[in-house]
């Protein structure tokens, strides 16, 4: 793959990224003051982490042992920030963490830090689990483990749910970090890590070596080797893809590179089968299903209620 030239007098972030680890060094990560936890139950609270903004709610109710489900937005309007749709994300699931009593938590991936908006030279940004200063999953990872500890249930699975861009991070998330995720849903997502090493990542399963050109003051050399072994962990995982039938909009191939199919709903039944069968050749079963929603289009609203109930099926 040919590397990206880097800019006069750019700053380069001498960084390795191996299947998917931090974009700081681990110890520098542990180094730093714990993400702020909020107890207090039955509000939204908008808190700060050095990484940046997220949101968190705590039921009224909490079991002894709570469960926690990180909401993924996707790329904010222009006339939106990731903040305001982290929010809106997480007021939008508040009645469904009051009657499972869970612990929500919605990370805002800024533009700045996060983007998904500088195209190849982002790798997309948070959807392909990139970030200026840290991971994306790591940054979620992060946030998770403080709240695990904060409620005494450390290293236990977690649910995930993303739309569009987030649903594309919650596929990559799944097959990088299956081990930490109980369930997930993921609507409306147009690109998906294929189970095959010809694509590189994030769009498959190949080797990444470029270099990710945030601004002209920071570069980012990057090369991912990601595990197979990951892939087909993650068929393990209950998995609900979603897209409403009428979200037929044919997408530019610039975008989709390795994705079989020119529209969310061929994207994602392809790759569902094309996981299922990866899965079949290790002689496992794939755990993942396809839920399609008539009469509605590419809109978190309108799915809803079907990713609500998706989440609740194990429990």
């Amino acid at each position: 793959m040919a590397r990206t030239p880097l800019p006069s007098g750019a700053i380069v972030a001498g960084v390795i990224v191996l299947v998917l680890s931090s974009m700081l060094p681990a110890c520098a990560v542990e180094a730093l003051p714990d993400p702020p936890v909020v107890q207090e139950p039955g509000q939204v609270t908008k808190l700060e982490d050095v990484f940046g903004t997220f949101y968190t709610y705590v039921p009224t109710t909490i079991p002894g042992k709570p469960d926690i489900l990180v909401l993924i937005h996707g790329t904010p309007a222009e006339n939106e920030t990731a903040a305001s749709d982290a929010e809106y994300y997480i007021t939008n699931w508040v009645d469904f963490a009051e009657a499972q009593e869970m612990v929500l938590i919605a990370p805002a991936f800024a533009q700045e830090t996060f983007s998904s908006r500088l195209g190849d030279h982002a790798m997309g940004g948070y959807r392909g689990l990139f970030g200026r200063d840290i991971g994306a999953d790591v940054w979620v990872l992060r946030l998770v483990n403080a709240y695990q500890q904060t409620f005494g249930v450390t290293g236990k699975k977690f649910y995930l749910y993303g739309h569009s861009a987030g649903g594309q991070f919650t596929a990559r998330f799944l097959v990088t970090h299956p081990e930490t995720v109980k369930r997930a849903v993921i609507t409306s997502a147009a690109t998906y890590p294929q189970p095959t090493t010809e694509v590189a990542w994030p769009f498959g399963m190949g080797e990444l070596h470029a270099d990710i050109v945030w601004d002209a003051d920071m570069v980012t050399p990057v090369d991912v080797v990601p595990d197979p072994e990951k892939w087909l962990a993650a068929t393990q995982v209950p998995l609900t893809v979603m897209v409403g039938l009428n979200d037929t909009a044919e997408l530019p191939a610039a975008l989709i590179p390795g994705q079989k199919g020119k529209n969310r709903y061929t994207i994602a039944r392809n790759w569902v089968q094309d996981m299922a069968a990866f899965a079949e050749t290790h002689s496992m079963e794939s755990h993942f299903r396809l839920d399609l929603i008539p009469g509605q289009g590419h809109s978190m609203g309108g799915l809803l209620p079907y990713s609500q109930k998706a989440m609740m099926r194990d429990m």
